[in-house]
């Protein structure tokens, strides 16, 4: 399987304290699961996915061709780790555009697909705003539109399929001026940067291998393997914001990510990856231009772990060599200056009895805190990011007695700079 930690939503990044939004949780691959009845319940058509609904509720209306308009459905609702299937047909070659508007909240992946059951493209933010939209040109036929919510989450979506001569539903990642954010499929016919000079078997014992380069200059790279290998697969530079997909030699779509460790992207294929030629894509939802550095190396279990405790996901356990500063037991208030940078910084301290505890995390200089609050066997209690219309971070909670662990880290590692935790603790009057 592959295993990946999908920190945000995707997307341009909006200037320092214009809010942020993070996905804490996991995103296993593309996989389809589910699917709900939509305007009107029709069989399989896309050999694969399942069953679906027609956009316009049966066959002779839903051809985007013939159509005098968008055709829309509103309120589509997907359940957690499921999809929805949406089937439309193309009587006149041309320019059509897919789009999945989410509700506030939510974050919308859509996939396109042909009636054999190939995968044409798939786009999380390219509506802007955590919508999705594309754009291709597509040939008569039948064809499906796969709508799930990004990291498996539950989402309630507007979609709309049109010619591109009608107005979007979605404001574009850019404005409107036609940016796909997302990626159209890897087929062995696509041009692609060769990874090594043969199989990267041999190389993935050490550090494996690098390349360097612009999405736009470099979108899709091809590796093979000549026995079944686990892999850690990065893509790195943060001003980028690299978005990773991999696709098999069919052209399916295997795993992808965006935003494991910050703004970079990384998969971990903890199970061997199977014998073959794969194909990595890759788009920058920032900034095209700038140079990104996709490595490709042996999944290493310990540093796997080791790589999650410096992002703040999970708190280090006794004898894990990570270091944590045990403050002992909190009586009254306890503050103190640190230096932050791109790994998390961790204090324990315990709690002799019940009582409301307030924690505070306030820039000092360069830094932008977010703070987590953990129990003494590493279950997350709270999480904090931006608190009363600032920068900082706070976290309020009533503690019973116990061990706890406070995970301080910051919001992107490109700040580096001082951040004052203070811990207090508050206990009911006698």
């Amino acid at each position: 399987m592959s295993f990946q930690i999908d920190r945000d939503g995707g997307g341009p990044r909006a200037p320092r304290g214009a809010g942020k939004r993070t996905l804490r949780g996991a995103l296993l691959g593309a996989v389809a699961m589910s699917a709900l009845a939509g305007p009107a319940a029709a069989q399989e058509l896309c050999a694969g996915l399942g069953n679906g609904a027609w956009i316009g509720g049966d066959a002779a209306s839903s051809d985007v061709s013939a159509a005098a308009g968008p055709l829309d459905q509103s309120g589509l609702t997907v359940p957690p780790s499921g999809n929805v299937i949406t089937y439309f047909s193309v009587s006149t070659p041309g320019q059509i555009r897919v789009e999945a508007l989410p509700d506030f909240g939510g974050d919308t992946v859509l996939e396109l697909y042909d009636a054999s059951g190939n995968l044409l493209l798939t786009d999380d933010d390219g509506g802007g705003n955590l919508a999705s939209q594309a754009e291709t040109f597509l040939d008569t036929g039948q064809y499906c539109m796969l709508t799930r919510g990004f990291g498996g989450g539950a989402v309630v979506a507007d979609i709309r399929i049109a010619r591109t001569e009608f107005d979007t539903i979605t404001g574009g990642i850019d404005g409107g001026t036609g940016f796909f954010a997302g990626i159209d499929t890897c087929t062995p016919d696509t041009p692609a940067t060769l990874l090594g000079n043969g199989p990267l078997d041999a190389l993935l014992a050490g550090s494996g291998v690098t390349q360097t380069a612009s999405a736009s200059a470099a979108p899709y790279y091809r590796f093979t393997l000549s026995t079944p290998q686990p892999l850690t697969i990065r893509a790195d530079n943060e001003f980028a914001d690299p978005y990773i997909y991999v696709f098999d030699s069919n052209g399916q779509l295997v795993a992808e990510n965006d935003d494991f460790n910050s703004l970079n992207a990384r998969i971990d294929f903890t199970e061997p990856l199977a014998a073959g030629t794969y194909c990595v894509g890759m788009r920058a939802l920032s900034n095209q231009q700038e140079p990104i550095s996709l490595s490709i190396a042996g999944y290493d279990p310990q540093q796997a772990m080791f790589d999650m405790y410096a992002m703040g996901d999970l708190p280090p356990p006794p004898g894990s060599g990570y270091p944590i500063t045990d403050l002992g037991a909190l009586s009254t208030q306890l503050v103190m200056d640190q230096p932050v940078g791109g790994r998390a910084v961790y204090y324990s301290f315990s709690v002799p009895e019940s009582g409301l505890a307030m924690i505070d995390a306030i820039e000092v200089t360069d830094s932008d805190p977010v703070i987590t609050l953990f129990d003494s066997v590493g279950r997350e209690i709270a999480w904090n990011d931006d608190a009363n219309g600032s920068l900082d971070s706070q976290i309020v909670t009533r503690l019973d007695p116990g061990s706890y662990t406070l995970g301080v880290t910051q919001y992107s590692s490109s700040y580096t700079g001082v951040i004052r935790v203070s811990l207090q603790r508050f206990v009911p009057a006698q």
